[in-house]
């Protein structure tokens, strides 16, 4: 097969290490600078240099796929030889396990028990909000006695985690082809797709009667200007808390959504109250990836411009890596982390590794642009910690500032918590306390399961 890749960005390289080399023919690139210029040996060229006798399918590894697929047909390619990257099955044909308590198996095999089955689709197997509080779902369905396949679009190191709680799992279903996924899927009672993300995948199982949920997370900037739908009757749109359903329903104007919180498991690791007062100093602390949305760059700045002798009572930690495409943001945050006297950088942990952070954190800090209901907030949450969030992360609609947490609307705002803060260390527990009930009335694992009993009930009759 001679294929043509469309697309060199953050999708391009999450896949390009899955694809045989030896099929790719050409590259195409808007961007007359690149043309001509090679990846790994392969040639770019315009996509108007592309002639159809050239290849036998052409792959847009991008989220603009609509735009692509609209462009290249306007060139004479006809649509069927056009592929989003969700059916890169359909090139790789590599084969399908479901990787079960550290063993390997066919589906068939997977498939012999007679329980309630419900298949859990993620867009990848990361350390992120959406991938976590699907597995946290994947929980509850297991205690509810319903057989469960979390199915990860690509690999990541998500999978130790499902290992370590048990649930059966497929690393790259993006490798299985199309109309054997459509195969898969009649034999489950429910599939839930976590975001918005998976768009083209869900559209392409419209024909099929399995009761679908799809589980929106997104932010505002997750979405193009408007967002046309092409979705079958099975599938029912969900979003996680009324601040992502303002912005799916701001894009999506002819859809319906409900609103669906996730869960957080209860840990044991609770805060230890005693540590709030002999701290030397509050450690702030930034949780999630590194990036312009994540705007950890707010904090550092507001830190910078405090008086020295409140910088003396403060310690920053930052835990989180940046990825490709956040690159350029991340060099430029390097001057300002250099410039605080007090703080520590750490990579991507796994959510052992974080549940132990949270004890050496005292006031956990969201300053995010665009949030809609970040997992490391229920967590911080659940811990008992205080949370000052921006105005534009999700839980503000939970938070009364300065009762259960802090919410601001600008630096200035963000500067007199702070202070407040370090003022106040003595106030920071019943605060805590005040936040862990925002976790145990809303974000439970009883509460999951409620919602959770009250949809099977519903969707799988």
């Amino acid at each position: 097969m001679r294929v043509a890749i469309f697309g060199t960005g953050r999708i391009f390289y999450r896949y390009w290490k899955y694809i045989d080399k030896k099929q790719v023919v050409y590259f195409l690139d808007n961007n007359v600078k690149k043309a001509g210029t090679t990846i790994d040996g392969i040639k770019i060229i315009l996509p108007s240099q592309l002639k159809a006798t050239d290849v036998d399918v052409i792959l847009v590894l991008s989220k603009f796929y609509d735009e692509m697929k609209h462009q290249l047909t306007g060139l004479g390619i006809p649509e069927n030889m056009i592929l989003n990257y969700l059916q890169l099955g359909n090139i790789t044909k590599k084969p399908v396990w479901i990787y079960s308590d550290g063993n390997k198996c066919m589906f068939s095999d997977w498939l012999k028990d007679d329980n309630k089955r419900a298949l859990l689709i993620s867009h990848e197997l990361s350390y992120t909000g959406a991938p976590i509080a699907l597995m946290n779902m994947a929980k509850v369905m297991k205690k509810m006695g319903i057989s469960v396949l979390y199915a990860g679009m690509s690999d990541g190191p998500l999978r130790k985690e499902l290992e370590i709680n048990h649930i059966d799992y497929v690393p790259n279903w993006i490798f299985v082809e199309g109309d054997i996924q459509k195969e898969y899927i009649r034999q489950f009672d429910l599939v839930i797709m976590c975001t918005f993300g998976l768009k083209g995948l869900l559209e392409s199982y419209k024909d099929l009667k399995t009761p679908v949920i799809w589980w929106i997370h997104e932010a505002d900037c997750g979405y193009q200007e408007a967002e046309v739908l092409d979705c079958g009757k099975n599938v029912s749109v969900f979003c996680g808390g009324e601040y992502a359903r303002r912005a799916f329903l701001a894009h999506c104007k002819e859809k319906n959504a409900q609103v669906l919180q996730y869960c957080i498991p209860e840990e044991d690791l609770l805060a230890d109250e005693s540590q709030m007062s002999v701290r030397e100093r509050v450690t702030f602390g930034m949780i999630g990836a590194i990036s312009n949305r994540k705007a950890q760059d707010t904090l550092l700045k507001v830190i910078l411009k405090l008086p020295l002798e409140y910088q003396e009572k403060i310690e920053i930690l930052i835990i989180g890596t940046a990825i490709e495409a956040e690159k350029e943001y991340w060099e430029g945050l390097k001057p300002l982390i250099k410039q605080v006297k007090y703080v520590r950088v750490e990579g991507e942990v796994s959510q052992e590794e974080l549940a132990a952070k949270y004890k050496e954190i005292d006031v956990l800090v969201c300053p995010s642009r665009d949030d809609p209901m970040p997992v490391v907030v229920t967590q911080a949450m659940m811990y008992g910690k205080v949370c000052i969030l921006s105005e534009n992360v999700g839980q503000v609609e939970f938070v009364k500032s300065g009762q259960n947490g802090f919410v601001f609307g600008d630096e200035m705002e963000l500067s007199e918590q702070i202070k407040w803060i370090v003022k106040h260390k003595d106030k920071l527990n019943s605060i805590g306390r005040c936040a862990r009930a925002i976790y145990e009335q809303n974000f439970s694992e009883e509460i999951m399961e409620e919602r959770l009993e009250g949809l099977w009930q519903e969707k799988c009759k």
